[in-house]
C-alpha cells in the first residue's frame, strides 16, 4: 500500500515537472517570438523611416531642382526684360527712362527715325459714325528695341490745368493722357506694347525736377533739342526758342472741334516766317503744349521756353498760363520693337 502511494507521488511529481517544463518552454518560445516580432517592427520602422527620409530627400531634391528651374526661368525672364530697358540715352538732358516692365515687341524691326506708322486708333474727322481712324506716329527714334513715336497731328485740345498754374504731374492733360486717352486709343493688346516710364521734368518756376511715372506724355524742351533739328534765336516777335518747322503740324478736325486754333500761314498770320522760307507759305499749323508748366510749340515751328530776353538782359516770364483754351495735345509714348 505505501509503496503504490510512492510510485502515486513519483508519478504526480514527474507529472509535475514535466507541464513546469513545458509552460517555460512555452514562455520562452513566446518571448523569442515576442522578440522576433520586435525585431521586424524595429526592422520594418527603420526600413520605413529609410524610405521616409529617402523620399522626403528625393522630394527635396525635387523641390530644390524645381525652385532652381523657377529661379532660373524668372532670372532669364528678368534678363530679357532687362536687355529691352535702360536709359533711352546717355545725355544729361534726358527727361525719360524707360522702367523695367513686362511689354510685348511689335514687329517693326525695321523702323527708323523719321519714319510714319499707324498704331492704336482715335477719333479724328470728327465723324463718329465711321468709327475712329488710325493714329499715324512720327518716330522719334530707335534705340535698343524701343521706338519714342510723337503723334504726326495734334489730336485734341484743352487747357494744361483748367484750375490755373500747376506743374505736370498734376496737370489736367497728364490726366487725360494717360487715362481717357490711353484707355480709349489703345486696345489691350496694344497697351501691352506700350512701355510705363519715369520722366524726369525740369520745372524752374518750382525749383526743383519733377518726377512722374507715365505711359503717354507731352515732350519736353530737352527732347524737342535731342531728336529734332533746330537753332536757337532771339528776336522782338518771337522771343526764345528753337526755330524747328518739322514741328509744325496741324490739328484734326476732332481737335479743331474741341478748341484746337489751326492757322495757315501766309503774309498776315506768319510774314517773317514766309519772307525767309516761302515753301511754308499755304501750311496749316497749330500750336500744341510741351511738358514744361506754360511752355508750347508755336504755330511757327518754335518751342516757347518759360522765359525770354528783353532788351538790357533782363530774364522775363514768356508762356501760356496753364488755363489757355486752342492749345492742341500731341501724344507721345515709347514702344517695344522688335531689335
Amino acid at each position: 500500500m505505501k509503496r503504490k502511494k510512492l510510485v502515486t507521488v513519483v508519478s504526480l511529481s514527474l507529472a509535475l515537472s514535466m507541464m513546469l517544463a513545458s509552460c517555460s518552454s512555452g514562455k520562452k518560445e513566446s518571448k523569442e517570438t515576442t522578440k522576433k516580432d520586435s525585431a521586424v517592427e524595429t526592422t520594418a520602422a527603420t526600413d520605413n523611416s529609410d524610405e521616409e527620409e529617402t523620399a522626403s530627400s528625393v522630394s527635396e531634391s525635387t523641390s530644390d531642382s524645381t525652385r532652381e528651374t523657377d529661379q532660373d526661368e524668372s532670372t532669364t525672364a528678368s534678363t530679357v526684360s532687362a536687355a529691352t530697358l535702360g536709359d533711352p540715352s546717355e545725355s544729361a538732358e534726358d527727361t525719360s527712362a524707360v522702367q523695367p516692365s513686362e511689354v510685348t515687341p511689335l514687329e517693326l524691326s525695321s523702323i527708323q527715325p523719321g519714319d510714319v506708322i499707324t498704331f492704336g486708333s482715335f477719333e479724328q474727322d470728327n465723324k463718329t459714325s465711321n468709327g475712329a481712324e488710325k493714329i499715324e506716329w512720327i518716330v522719334a527714334t530707335v534705340e535698343d528695341g524701343r521706338a519714342l513715336l510723337l503723334s504726326k497731328y495734334v489730336l485734341y485740345s484743352m487747357p494744361f490745368n483748367s484750375a490755373g498754374d500747376v506743374a505736370w504731374e498734376e496737370s489736367d492733360a497728364r490726366k487725360w493722357l494717360n487715362e481717357e486717352f490711353y484707355e480709349t486709343a489703345f486696345d489691350e493688346n496694344e497697351r501691352a506694347s506700350i512701355y510705363e516710364v519715369e520722366l524726369q521734368t525740369h520745372e524752374p518756376g518750382y525749383s526743383r525736377d519733377i518726377t512722374t511715372r507715365d505711359h503717354v506724355f507731352l515732350l519736353a524742351l530737352a527732347d524737342i533739342g535731342k531728336y529734332f533739328d533746330g537753332m536757337e534765336y532771339w528776336d522782338e516777335t518771337y522771343s526764345v526758342g528753337t526755330d524747328c518747322y518739322e514741328l509744325m503740324t496741324p490739328a484734326t478736325a476732332y481737335a479743331e472741334a474741341h478748341g484746337a486754333f489751326n492757322v495757315t500761314l501766309n503774309n498776315k498770320s506768319a510774314k517773317k516766317t514766309i519772307t525767309e522760307h516761302p515753301e511754308l507759305k499755304g501750311v496749316v499749323t497749330c500750336e500744341w503744349w510741351l511738358r514744361e508748366t506754360g511752355a508750347f510749340c508755336s504755330i511757327m515751328g518754335a518751342t516757347i521756353r518759360n522765359y525770354f530776353w528783353n532788351p538790357g538782359d533782363v530774364l522775363m516770364n514768356l508762356y501760356h498760363p496753364c488755363d489757355m483754351e486752342g492749345t492742341g495735345i500731341r501724344p507721345a509714348i515709347w514702344i517695344a520693337v522688335e531689335a
